[in-house]
């Protein structure tokens, strides 16, 4: 009679893969938020305030557009992350460094979100960067 050797589990755990859980969570609701903002400068265009003589001065349809489509984008790369693919790690680098722009352009106009998004958005870069793939051993 042999007894079978204690297999690994089949899920990886520990904080390396709570930080890729916690990064797709947050990237899933930040392109939710992204997206209803876009919505509601498209619906109001009185809701954002714009500040005169500034650089990067969009029209506030412009904005609602661009934050509409990056939303859905967000929203694409944070559920292939949650689905545990890699290339959505990988490819979570590039939305996510172009959010934090996108976040800094829009402080004059809601500068408070903006702020809590480039944190939020900086967590989630920090996490992709940091945390090993599915197929690593050093879980």
């Amino acid at each position: 009679m042999t007894t079978s050797p204690i297999t690994a589990p089949t899920h990886p755990h520990g904080w390396r893969y709570g930080t890729v859980l916690f990064a797709g969570t947050v990237l899933l609701i930040s392109g939710i938020l992204e997206f209803l903002r876009g919505l509601s400068a498209l619906f109001d265009n009185t809701l954002y305030v714009s500040t005169p003589k500034y650089i990067f001065a969009f029209d506030t349809t412009a904005w609602g557009w661009i934050h509409l489509v990056w939303g859905i984008v967000l929203v694409v790369v944070g559920g292939l992350i949650l689905a545990e693919r890699p290339i959505g790690r990988i490819l979570g680098l590039v939305p996510v460094s172009l959010a934090m722009v996108l976040n800094f352009a829009s402080i004059p106009l809601y500068p408070f979100w903006s702020i809590v998004l480039l944190a939020l958005n900086a967590i989630v870069l920090w996490a992709l960067c940091t945390a090993g793939f599915a197929d690593d051993v050093t879980y």
